[in-house]
């Protein structure tokens, strides 16, 4: 004999307020794209701040060098 299901079999998925882990497991695309922009934004408009040089760009390896500030012995007044 054929045994038949006589309704939906609901199941409770565990949630912290609103979220559930297939929801979060769905936005981690979109948040690792939209924080690589973020950071990407932070660090084109605070190139030419000093205190970002010194602190962050400074010691990036390889890189860093490009925003040492070194001039010429004939740009810099007497």
């Amino acid at each position: 004999m054929v045994s038949y299901v006589k309704g939906p079999a609901y199941k409770a998925l565990s949630h912290f307020g609103k979220l559930n882990a297939p929801l979060v497991r769905s936005y981690i695309p979109n948040l690792v794209f939209w924080g690589a922009a973020a950071g990407g934004a932070v660090a084109t408009f605070t190139e030419g701040v000093p205190l970002f040089q010194k602190t962050f760009y400074e010691k990036i390896p390889f890189f860093g060098q490009h925003w040492i500030y070194n001039p010429d012995p004939e740009d810099v007044p007497v």
